[in-house]
């Protein structure tokens, strides 16, 4: 079947434009609020644990793996219908059509301008199209959910913007403003849909969540710090240790470290290093001399618990499995030189 827009879906008559509607609206709500459900059920069943926590499932770490490559294929599959839908069912128009319309769908209906009910379904299906995309960023892609709506609202725009673009290059269709601000506001409704549905479900302590935000906002807003909170974070852990061949071994070699600076101050034994990996410092203050050094620990976090652990069972590091009493998380807890704990958290 071959197309020139959304219009040759349409037929003369009110029973088949309703009919296309009221499915496209069920085809969207059905993926809101059936893929969360089923998901949730699925992965309980296996003890796959979706909210955070530790999974039950020995096997939870090639349940986890075989659950993201469904959904990534689900969202390929959903790609290339939309890729199909919006070019290669089209038929090429004899020469480029711009039509700059944006808001004047609504604008002329405040003026009692009357318009073809054709238009606005057509701005309705770009609206319904958009909505699994906006759903399933933050659903499957971890990078999209820590910033669901900025991150999800920008991919909407941006794909749609290609999209018309590629329309106008290959003649396929019509490079249509309108078309731009339907598709960005179904992805606004697929976000809004996630964050009311799936939000709600992997994360069941939500409102607590919120209240104890709302609250510390309420008493944080006059704190020196507040107006830089987002943007500050912890950059270096100071550490003291005892023997620098023991740090530069553990450290450097086992670990990965990477030696940024080494420091050694006059008249003393004392020898400072900064050390690095990826976004982490650490300055340790190594003495060179025996002395009882206070109980120190450092926390790192990664989302692939899993494979630090096998990493570190390759090169001979003993680690110990537990569960973060404050986040309910998985840890691994490492000993390094001078009783130091170096706990990975999962994220």
């Amino acid at each position: 079947m071959e197309l020139n827009s959304f219009y040759d879906f349409y037929a003369n008559n009110w029973i088949t434009n309703a009919i296309i509607v009221v499915g496209a609206t069920v085809i969207a709500l059905l993926l809101a609020y059936l893929l969360p459900f089923f998901d949730n059920k699925i992965c309980s069943k296996i003890g796959l644990n979706l909210q955070g926590g530790v999974s039950s499932s020995k096997n939870a770490g090639k349940s986890s793996l075989i659950r993201r490559t469904i959904l990534n294929a689900a969202f390929v599959i959903y790609l290339c219908f939309l890729f199909y839908l919006v070019l290669l069912a089209r038929t090429p128009n004899p020469d480029y059509v711009v039509r700059n319309a944006g808001f004047s769908i609504f604008t002329m209906t405040w003026q009692d301008i009357e318009l073809p009910e054709e238009e606005f379904i057509e701005f309705y299906l770009n609206v319904m199209v958009f909505i699994p995309m906006g759903y399933l960023l933050p659903y499957i892609f971890r990078w999209f959910r820590n910033h669901a709506w900025s991150r999800s609202l920008l991919m909407c725009f941006v794909s749609s913007l290609v999209i018309e673009n590629l329309q106008l290059i290959t003649k396929r269709g019509t490079y249509d403003t309108a078309d731009v601000i339907a598709d960005t506001f179904g992805g606004f409704v697929g976000v809004a849909l996630y964050m009311h549905r799936a939000y709600t479900l992997t994360n069941p302590e939500w409102k607590k969540d919120l209240k104890y935000y709302r609250r510390w906002k309420k008493l944080a807003k006059n704190g020196v710090l507040f107006p830089f909170a987002k943007r500050l974070s912890i950059s270096r852990v100071i550490l003291q240790a005892t023997d620098e061949d023991e740090i530069w071994n553990f450290y450097v070699k086992d670990l990965g470290f990477q030696i940024k600076k080494i420091i050694i101050p006059k008249d003393v034994t004392q020898t400072n290093l900064l050390l690095s990996m990826g976004k982490t410092s650490l300055e340790v203050h190594c003495l060179n001399k025996n002395l009882d050094i206070p109980a120190q620990s450092i926390v790192l976090s990664h989302h692939n618990v899993d494979g630090i652990k096998r990493r570190l069972d390759k090169a001979n590091i003993t680690s110990e499995c537990g569960t973060d009493p404050y986040t309910n998380h998985r840890i691994l807890t490492v000993m390094g030189p001078d009783d130091t704990k170096i706990i990975f958290l999962e994220s």
